[in-house]
């Protein structure tokens, strides 16, 4: 699982870093979870869990294309200690090989991302410039230029892979089932996974489609221990995206400058 960076600093900071609500989930599930085992020598992932998030995979990593919704909850942490949550929403838009569009929507500021194979786009509206580069020719390949070679890394990038079971199995130490949860109307199996630097949970899908209901992450290294949570709507795999979607639709009057700048310059506020 990529983790998606906290934040420790000042409000002033958080507004410059930041790129509904959750629906309440009730368990429906009669018999206990099996928890983590007693030692790291017994890790190991359940094989019904490994199956589901292979399924998951396979579901959305081999659609040409797709749009979903987000409701997101983040923590951030003060230099005090004190935990601050957010909110935001996050739409995406994607199709393959070589477009992605994302738009995010918070307390704490908004955001727009454009990809159309050859050029990457991101843009504040209340900045007065944008960051962009050139591109990869594929959707993989500039989703690792971001991580990697930019450290950006957009909320819920896993799931954009080709392989989300290649991008979210990364450290895991143990995997187990929570049991079955209703979200937003829709069955939903628990799993809950053990990794080096986090915990996270990830509802998915019972039905037909295997898609991701819920994502949570918990940030175990750091003493506060924040949380990251999405809950997923509106998936739809026979979308109409037109073409402009992919084109960068920027304020007039704003300058373009490199996008390396844009994400280097607003880490080290």
């Amino acid at each position: 699982m990529r983790i998606v960076p906290i934040v420790v600093g000042s409000v002033a900071t958080l507004a410059a870093l930041a790129f509904g609500f959750p629906a309440p989930a009730q368990n429906k599930s009669s018999t206990p979870a099996n928890g983590p085992p007693p030692s790291a020598a017994a890790s190991a992932i359940d094989e019904t869990v490994e199956r589901l998030l292979r399924q998951m995979s396979a579901y959305i990593g081999s659609a040409d294309h797709f749009t979903f919704h987000a409701d997101v909850t983040f923590d951030h942490v003060l230099p005090s200690g004190q935990k601050l949550q957010f909110s935001a929403t996050e739409d995406v838009a994607l199709q393959r090989p070589n477009g992605l569009y994302i738009e995010w929507s918070g307390d704490l500021g908004n955001r727009q991302f454009w990809y159309d194979g050859k050029t990457m786009t991101i843009s504040d509206p209340d900045m007065a410039f944008y960051g962009t580069d050139q591109a990869p020719p594929e959707v993989d390949g500039l989703l690792d230029q971001l991580i990697t070679k930019l450290d950006f890394t957009p909320p819920l990038t896993d799931f954009l892979y080709s392989d989300p079971y290649k991008s979210v199995q990364g450290t895991i130490q143990f995997g187990f089932s929570t049991g079955e949860t209703e979200i937003n109307r829709r069955t939903c199996q628990g799993l809950a996974f053990v990794d080096k630097n986090i915990d996270w949970q990830i509802w998915i899908d019972t039905g037909p489609q295997r898609v991701p209901c819920k994502l949570l992450i918990t940030y175990k290294t750091h003493p506060a221990q924040p949380q990251f949570s999405a809950i997923f709507s509106d998936w739809d795999f026979t979308p109409r995206i037109a073409a402009s979607t992919f084109r960068p639709d920027v304020p007039p009057g704003t300058e373009a400058i490199p996008f390396a700048a844009v994400t280097a310059a607003t880490s080290s506020k």
